[in-house]
């Protein structure tokens, strides 16, 4: 996965120059007012209670800048850690997903989505797992998809052969993250660097993004109240 590092690293420091750029622009006419300092995406990196009030202009610089940094590596470090542990995960075998549509008096129908899964671990055993969704509330969006994703972007499993895809891919295709994972996997993998399965897409998504990895995705029942998927490896 080294070619997933790189770019989520270089994304990362990317944003870190853009940041140091954009607040080296901030001019003050005097030299201890900071009011140009004060606006929102500064003060999201100020400790809460933090007076700034006996800053000097470019001593607050600083310690923005300080504190922008220390957020972007542990950024870094998150990811890369994140993609490590995908990376060690084993094999998927198979999920089922069973989603029941419950009646909400503010939202209609909410699904809660539950997954068992199966795989082979890193010494070839045999394993299971179960993961569920919280109830998906809200309108505006496709709340069955948003389940379905909710429960498969939590088994590693799953992403594990998207990132090895999407590493693979990545020094081949220079364009917005967006449009390199549209293009490797179909609608609905993802906008960031990490290719992930997108809720609130629609489940009919689904099938070309598995099928670009091996697995088919497939609705095996539905009803007024329910809806069960399976994935199952293309042999």
């Amino acid at each position: 996965m080294k070619n997933l590092i790189k770019a989520i690293e270089t994304e990362q420091k990317n944003r870190l120059n853009d940041f140091i750029l954009a607040i080296n622009q901030v001019q003050s006419t005097d030299t201890f007012d900071i009011k140009g300092l004060q606006t929102w995406q500064y003060n999201d990196l100020l400790p809460k209670g933090k007076n700034v009030s006996n800053f000097s202009f470019n001593a607050l610089k600083g310690y923005l800048i300080s504190r922008k940094e220390k957020s972007i590596y542990k950024s870094i470090e998150r990811e890369v850690s994140k993609i490590k542990t995908v990376c060690n995960a084993g094999i998927l075998i198979e999920c089922k997903i069973s989603m029941e549509w419950k009646r909400s008096r503010m939202w209609g129908n909410n699904p809660t989505a539950e997954c068992w899964y199966s795989y082979t671990d890193a010494e070839g055993q045999y394993r299971t797992g179960y993961v569920k969704s919280g109830s998906i509330g809200g309108c505006g969006y496709d709340k069955g998809s948003t389940a379905v994703a909710e429960c498969l972007n939590q088994i590693n499993e799953v992403l594990k052969p998207l990132y090895v895809k999407k590493d693979k891919a990545t020094k081949q295709i220079p364009n917005s993250q967006s449009e390199v994972n549209r293009s490797l996997f179909g609608y609905g993998s993802g906008y960031g660097i990490l290719p992930s399965i997108e809720g609130g897409v629609g489940v009919s998504c689904y099938p070309k993004i598995f099928e670009s990895i091996g697995y088919k995705f497939a609705t095996q029942a539905s009803g007024k109240t329910f809806d069960v998927y399976t994935i199952n490896k293309i042999n």
